[in-house]
């Protein structure tokens, strides 16, 4: 084609009017890509010619060639120039006549839009047939796919590298090749009548434990429950060929194959002997596949024929290879009947799809149960009370349930479930305290039979004076006492501990550690324990009342200031109110052993505590100095607060926070009798004993530091109370002990 020549009217006629154009619209041009062209019917033999002419490819096998749009120097444009299509071009056109112009492909809109490709519909780019594409594409109105959403209607440029198309995979290649199979069946059976001896040389038998082509009449018949699967079949149909013939029929979406294929045969002699090639020829040779072969009368290579059989004509019929062959129990007669069981699966079958999701519930109180369903509303919406869709999903709530739905719900499921679960709700299991049994680490204990008695502590310095007595260091200092006790009776007052007479109207001086009782509004006895302590120093007395919240009376929630009214709070018969603003012990386990700790810390600030806000000179925490000025609880102790404190634990409290084991929390279902006299026999060997004390402090009852006075020159213990005290065997302290009496 002659440079000046004028531009090819088929190509105007589709808006490619110079290269620019035809670069844009199909990119690299190349020979492949022009025959492709040519055998889908795009363009012609002859317009192939022309356009490999206009990109300088002519009708060589040169292979691509990218067509060349560099822009022309200036230095060597004269005042006019004539373009390869002979058209006179000025200078200031030949930017705008060497820009690409749009491409757009009249009389091809966009007839589908939005489609979905999947990585299994095996999407590829025409240009990178190995790349696979998914996401969204279009289709045009000859059928080109392109990506993107697309807009319908819309006639837009076909650009080459968003083409894509459909690769046949190996399920679709499966399909095709029975269609051809089928194909071959019938192509040949309308050209060809085959003979007896012609059947068997085609047939698949097992000889020697081996699958193999051709058989006798004694040999067994091999069948296949497709075609593409026979012996031959396998070998032909996995082909180069076959493969890009099922490829092809696949892309171009061939319906109507009946016209496309046909049977050739030709003959020739080799050796003397007549070979005979049966090929099929599909779509005017573009594919030929051999599909037989036969020499002389015998068939040496067939496909997809072994499954032909000839029935033989006969009267004699084996009975028992009969009986063998056929069926005598006929049903056709009755439906396949339902079992209960069939029932049961589909309606568990139904239930698993209707129940719908399980809400997403919300643990509001901390106890790790979630109970409040964080997307109620989405759940509602999904159940078919709210809206009859076809995926609704079974009524979660009655509340949630509409006229059609009542009793038809999860909920009323769930309640009548309930009266048939009975044995499995209320299951009474054997539960063991599996706690340890404390194991006590003494004897026994010193027990003082008479009341009043004491064990007194002189000292053996020539001083003749106890350590914690000498500079007053029990007022400098301060003291703690501690002591292991069990009270006898519930009504009995007395002195726990004592080291000279706090209370004395001569000369008051030293400290108690006593005990009293009274009877409450129900006639019930109450114990209560109090340290007293006298500075005789400044002749201030201070004790170990507190708060008492629970009171009537307004003063009696706050404490008793021992030093501004130079007394004690509790004076029986003229303060008795005020018995229950101290600590108290319980009465009634008589059985009960209990650790007491009284301490004097001459460091607290009293004084400047009773000047607090009243809530908090009502808080016991802050008296026993657990609390600070600011009202929070502290690890260690508050400079604030009282300076005598007296606080006190029950043996079975402390073994149990220490994890033992007090009395059995077990929960047995079911008792015997044997169970429960053991257990009586048990109760009263332990009544018959005294509980040993558990050596869980290194002492019992003891003074930090002791001492006398002319007073009083001994420190004594237990006066006047009916006490069981001690410590375990093996520690020295001072203390005296009685018995019950």
């Amino acid at each position: 084609m002659s440079l000046q020549q004028d531009w090819p009217s088929f190509l105007s006629e589709q808006g490619i009017n110079n290269l620019q154009d035809l670069e844009d619209r199909f990119g690299i041009i190349t020979e492949e890509f022009l025959e492709m062209m040519v055998e889908n019917g795009s363009i012609t033999e002859e317009q192939s010619n022309i356009i490999l002419q206009l990109v300088g490819l002519g009708s060589s096998n040169s292979g691509s060639t990218l067509i060349d749009i560099e822009p022309i120097e200036s230095s060597i444009i004269d005042d006019e120039f004539i373009n390869p299509l002979g058209e006179e071009i000025l200078p200031e056109d030949i930017e705008e006549d060497v820009l690409p112009e749009e491409n757009v492909e009249e009389g091809n809109p966009i007839v589908e839009v939005n489609l979905t490709a999947t990585e299994d519909d095996r999407f590829f780019f025409f240009v990178n047939s190995e790349q696979q594409y998914t996401g969204s594409y279009h289709r045009h109105e000859d059928g080109t796919l392109m990506i993107g959403v697309g807009e319908l209607g819309v006639n837009h440029q076909i650009n080459q590298e968003e083409i894509i198309f459909r690769k046949a995979g190996y399920a679709q290649i499966q399909e095709t090749r029975e269609v051809v199979s089928d194909l071959f069946y019938k192509l040949w059976f309308q050209s060809n009548t085959l003979s007896q001896e012609e059947i068997l040389s085609m047939q698949t038998t097992i000889r020697d434990g081996i699958k193999q082509t051709g058989r006798t009449e004694d040999e067994p018949l091999v069948f296949y429950k497709k075609d593409r699967n026979t012996l031959e079949s396998r070998k032909d149909l996995q082909g180069e060929v076959f493969e890009e013939l099922c490829q092809y029929i696949f892309e171009n979406q061939l319906d109507n194959l009946d016209s496309l294929f046909s049977i050739e045969s030709s003959s020739s002699t080799i050796d003397e002997q007549t070979v005979t090639e049966y090929k099929i020829n599909f779509d005017n040779s573009r594919f030929t596949i051999t599909i037989a072969k036969k020499v002389g009368e015998t068939f040496t290579d067939v496909l997809n024929l072994s499954q032909l059989t000839k029935t033989k004509a006969g009267q004699k019929i084996d009975a028992e290879k009969a009986r063998e062959v056929l069926d005598t129990d006929i049903f056709e007669l009755l439906p396949n009947q339902r079992t209960r069981q069939d029932t049961i699966n589909d309606f568990f079958q139904d239930f698993n799809e209707l129940i719908g999701p399980k809400p997403a519930f919300f643990d509001i109180d901390d106890d790790g149960v979630g109970e409040s369903p964080q997307n109620y509303e989405s759940d509602e919406q999904n159940r078919i009370s709210y809206e009859n869709q076809s995926a609704a999903s079974i009524t979660r709530l009655n509340s949630q349930a509409n006229e059609l739905n009542q009793g038809k719900t999860l909920e009323s499921m769930r309640n009548t479930l309930n009266t048939y679960l009975g044995d499995v709700d209320n299951v009474i299991t054997n539960l063991e305290d599996q706690r340890p049994e404390y194991e006590n680490k003494s004897s026994g204990f010193l027990k003082i039979r008479k009341p009043n008695q004491a064990i007194i502590i002189t000292s053996q310095h020539e001083s003749d004076m106890l350590e914690f007595q000498r500079n007053d260091s029990f007022l400098a200092d301060g003291f703690t006492i501690t002591m292991w006790v069990r009270f006898l009776s519930k009504s009995n007052n007395g002195t726990l501990f004592s080291f000279g007479n706090p209370q004395s109207n001569l000369n008051p001086y030293g400290f108690k550690l006593e005990t009293f009782t009274i009877k409450d509004a129900n006639s019930k006895y109450r114990r209560m324990v109090r340290l007293v302590v006298r500075n005789h120093i400044t002749g201030e007395i201070f004790d170990s009342n507190l708060p008492n919240p629970n009171s009537i009376t307004t003063e009696n929630k706050f404490k008793y200031n021992t030093v501004e009214n130079n007394a004690v709070a509790y004076r029986p018969g003229s303060t008795d109110s005020k018995f229950f603003n101290h600590t108290l012990i319980p009465t009634d386990n008589l059985e009960e052993w209990f650790f007491i700790c009284a301490t004097y810390n001459p460091q607290i600030n009293e004084s400047f505590s009773f000047i607090q806000s009243d809530d908090l000179k009502s808080q016991k925490l802050f008296w026993l100095n657990h609390m600070n000025l600011y009202g929070a609880i502290v690890a260690d102790a508050s400079p604030y607060g009282a300076r005598c404190k007296v606080e006190v634990i029950s043996r079975s409290d402390l073994l149990r926070a220490r994890g033992f084991k007090v009395e059995d929390l077990g929960i047995t279902s079911e008792q015997s009798e044997s169970q429960e006299a053991s257990q009586e026999t048990s109760t009263q060997q332990e009544n018959n004993q005294e509980p040993p004390i558990p050596n869980i402090m290194e002492s019992g009852a003891y003074a930090t530091e002791t001492g006398n006075t002319e007073e009083n020159s001994s420190t004594n213990q237990a006066q006047g109370s009916d006490v069981v005290s001690g410590p375990p065997p093996g520690v020295t302290t001072s203390g005296a002990y009685s018995d019950d009496y």
